[in-house]
């Protein structure tokens, strides 16, 4: 599912780590709050593409055995987290 290489991290203040590839571009997030469900869910969140816009990246997690799609944006703390849509 990952579409870009990553080598540089760094922790967000929520534990996740973001990884970036080396010209800045969003490629994961290791334990990556999962914002608009149920519980405090934890996954492993790859960005699909570019910036769509300012404040959304197209991203998509695998809970269980499916795939579920979203977008990566920042909460109210500054720490990025998904949310899934329903398309």
């Amino acid at each position: 599912m990952q579409k870009y290489y990553a080598n540089h991290s760094k922790q967000q203040p929520d534990g996740a780590i973001v990884w970036r590839a080396w010209q800045g571009t969003l490629a994961c997030i290791t334990d990556c709050r999962i914002e608009s469900l149920v519980g405090d869910m934890r996954r492993k969140v790859y960005a699909t593409g570019e910036a769509d816009t300012f404040f959304s990246v197209p991203a998509v997690t695998k809970i269980g055995r499916k795939r579920v799609r979203g977008y990566i944006t920042g909460d109210d703390n500054g720490n990025l987290v998904f949310r899934h849509t329903y398309y």
